[in-house]
């Protein structure tokens, strides 16, 4: 079943179908029939997401929003502490595909302190006042309007929350500092991961530090499924002033 999966998850990247007038259309259309086997294959190829997850720093009474949340899987990295730490955690997505397996998993869990919200990065705002807490999870990279998303999760943001993200990306071709890339990485990733909507962008990083305060960044390399290369990423917690 594994390698069955992985082999609809690689052929549907080779020959994605996607359609739509906007980017939320478009999303669905790309996950509404891979949604099922979303996490088999991307838990060997989006590292970072347990780390981030660990270095969050939930408190009692704290609302979390994870934007782009998928298949919820992120939850799960929080272990028992969702429950202890967290009053309320929001999954936002546009694909109703998979929020629908985010749901299905909430419900089997027995999280009774975790909601799903329909909605877009850009749009969502808490009914309860300011988060404390908003993640983006290999989710920036899948939005056109990404800076617009980072602005608004600093909006929503009570003074003293935190942004929490983890991405792919591609370093500035003269970096004022952290990693640099060879000229191949920083041209061969963006033009693979753009097949599938996926857009690589050399300002995540610059943008989240001008944004917010860093509490911590790591830049590293993460293999990818079936192939001998690896692919940067990154993952940034900041402060909201």
């Amino acid at each position: 079943m594994g390698l069955r999966s992985d082999l609809r998850t690689i052929r549907h990247m080779v020959f994605p179908r996607v359609a739509g007038e906007t980017p939320a259309e478009r999303m669905e259309s790309y996950y509404r029939s891979t949604a099922g086997d979303y996490d088999a294959f991307r838990e060997r190829l989006l590292h970072g997401r347990r780390e981030l997850m660990a270095r969050l720093p939930t408190a009692p009474g704290a609302h979390l929003v994870d934007m782009g949340a998928g298949t919820g899987n992120n939850i799960t990295y929080l272990g028992e502490r969702h429950r202890k730490e967290c009053r309320r955690i929001t999954l936002v997505d546009v694909s109703a595909s998979m929020l629908d397996v985010a749901r299905r998993r909430v419900e089997r869990s027995g999280w009774d302190n975790v909601e799903t919200v329909l909605a877009s990065a850009t749009d969502y705002r808490p009914a309860d006042g300011q988060a404390d807490i908003v993640v983006f999870s290999y989710a920036l990279t899948m939005m056109p309007d990404w800076f617009t998303a980072v602005d608004h999760a600093r909006a929503i943001l009570r003074p003293g929350g935190t942004i929490a993200v983890c991405d792919f990306y591609v370093a500035r071709k003269q970096p004022a500092g952290g990693a640099r890339h060879a000229a191949w990485r920083r041209h061969l990733w963006p033009a693979w991961f753009s097949h599938n909507n996926v857009f690589l962008s050399p300002d995540h990083l610059p943008y989240l530090r001008a944004r917010f305060t860093p509490t911590h960044v790591r830049e590293s390399l993460s293999a990818v499924p079936y192939l001998p290369a690896k692919v940067p990423y990154y993952l940034f917690t900041g402060t909201k002033d």
